[in-house]
C-alpha cells in the first residue's frame, strides 16, 4: 500500500461540486483581483480568530514580511525567533530589514523555548517572532512577559485553541499560510495577517499594494502581495471543514500515539513528527512498506548560508539536534482509515527494530 504525505486531489474530491461552483463564479464575476471573495474570507478569518481585522496577502511569508514591517521597527534592529523554523520565518524577517536573532527550542514541544528567549533579549532586541511549529503551541504567555511586540508565525496552526484564545489572535499580530499542505489549504499560494489594531491592519493593506492609499499614489515602499480572488473563493468552501479536519488529524495522531506508546504535545496536528537518531534508516523502514516521510526542518537556521547575518544567542544545542532527529509521517486529514491503520502496523514493527520517540 502507497501512503501519499499529502494527496491534493482527495481534497478536491472531497469538495469538488462546491469548489468549482466557486471557481466559476468568480470567472464569471468580472471581478477577480481584490474582489468580494478577498473581502468576505477576511471577515471570516477574523471572526474565527477573534479579532476585528484580518488582511488577505500572496503567502505565509509575505504576511510575516508585511506584519513586520507594518510595526516600524527600527532598521537592522533584532526580531528574536527559533533556531527550529520554516527558512520562511528567517527570510521574512531579513526582506523586512531586520535581524534574525535565533535561540533554541524547547525539547518537548520543539517551539521557542522562553528561559531561552528572556535570556537572549537585550536593547537591540524589537520584536519576538513566535513559531507555532507543526501546530503545536508556542508559549505566548511567557513570551508575552518579555514587554516586546508578539508577532504570531501560526502558518502551521489552523485552528489551534490557545489557553487566551485562538493562534494568531493572541499577540499584536498573527501571520498565516494557506500553502495546499496546512491545515486549511489554498490551491496554490495564500496568506494573511490578523489584527486587532485597526492602525496596522490599514498599514498592510497599503504595503500589500505597492503601499498605496489611493489608486497609483505611492505613500512608501510596498509590494505587489495581494490574496487572490480565486485562492479566497476556494479558501471560503474549506474553511467551514477546518474545525472536522483537525479533529480527524487528532484520531490520526491518537492513533499513532497509541500504536507507539507515547503522548503528542498539545496541538492541531499539522504534522506528525518522530525523533530517531537513526532517522534515514527510520525513512527507509517506512518507505520500503510503501509510507511517505518528509524533514521539518534538515537544517537550524543558524547552519544554513543564507542567514550568515543572523545572531546565535546562548546554545542552540536542542535545536541542532532536532534538525538531525525529525521526521513526519502522514498525518492529513483525508487518510483513509486503511492507511492509518497500515501506518500504526508499520510504526510498531519500526520502534521495535530503531530508536524512535
Amino acid at each position: 500500500m502507497r501512503v501519499r504525505f499529502f494527496d491534493p486531489s482527495r481534497v478536491y474530491a472531497a469538495q469538488q461540486a462546491e469548489l468549482s461552483a466557486a471557481v466559476h463564479e468568480v470567472l464569471a464575476s468580472r471581478q477577480v483581483v481584490l474582489g468580494p471573495q478577498v473581502e468576505a474570507f477576511e471577515r471570516e478569518l477574523a471572526a474565527a480568530v477573534g479579532v476585528a481585522f484580518a488582511v488577505g496577502v500572496a503567502s505565509g511569508t509575505d504576511a510575516l514580511e508585511l506584519a513586520l514591517r507594518a510595526l516600524d521597527i527600527s532598521a537592522d534592529a533584532e526580531v528574536l525567533c527559533p533556531d527550529l523554523t520554516s527558512p520562511a520565518t528567517a527570510t521574512a524577517i531579513l526582506r523586512a530589514g531586520l535581524r534574525p536573532l535565533l535561540v533554541d527550542v524547547d525539547e518537548e514541544t520543539l517551539t521557542i523555548d522562553p528561559s531561552a528567549a528572556a535570556s537572549a533579549v537585550d536593547q537591540r532586541t524589537a520584536a519576538i517572532v513566535a513559531v507555532h511549529l507543526y501546530g503545536r503551541a508556542a508559549a505566548l504567555q511567557a513570551l508575552s512577559e518579555l514587554g516586546l511586540p508578539l508577532v504570531e508565525d501560526a502558518a502551521q496552526a489552523h485552528g489551534l485553541e490557545l489557553d487566551r484564545g485562538s493562534a494568531g489572535g493572541v499577540g499584536m499580530v498573527g501571520c498565516f499560510s494557506f500553502y495546499p499542505t496546512k491545515n486549511l489549504g489554498a490551491f496554490g499560494d495564500a496568506g494573511a495577517v490578523t489584527t486587532p489594531d485597526a492602525e496596522l491592519a490599514a498599514r498592510v493593506r497599503r504595503l500589500r499594494q505597492y503601499g498605496q492609499r489611493e489608486r497609483d499614489y505611492a505613500e512608501e515602499l510596498g509590494a505587489n502581495s495581494r490574496l487572490d480572488e480565486l485562492q479566497a473563493a476556494i479558501l471560503r468552501v474549506r474553511f467551514p471543514r477546518l474545525a472536522q479536519e483537525n479533529l480527524r488529524r487528532a484520531e490520526i495522531a491518537a492513533s499513532y500515539d497509541d500504536a507507539l506508546g507515547r503522548a503528542s504535545p498539545r496541538g492541531v496536528h499539522h504534522l506528525y513528527v518522530l525523533r530517531s537518531p537513526e532517522r534515514e534508516q527510520a525513512r527507509l523502514f517506512l518507505q520500503k512498506s510503501g509510507i511517505d516521510t518528509g524533514v521539518h526542518y534538515p537544517s537550524p537556521i543558524s547552519a544554513q548560508p543564507a542567514f550568515s547575518d543572523a545572531r546565535v544567542a546562548g546554545s542552540v544545542e536542542v535545536a541542532s539536534k532536532a534538525a538531525k532527529e525529525v521526521f513526519s509521517v502522514p498525518c492529513h486529514a483525508h487518510l483513509s482509515r486503511a492507511e492509518e491503520e497500515h501506518v500504526a502496523s508499520v510504526l510498531v514493527r519500526m520502534a521495535a527494530a530503531l530508536p524512535v520517540r
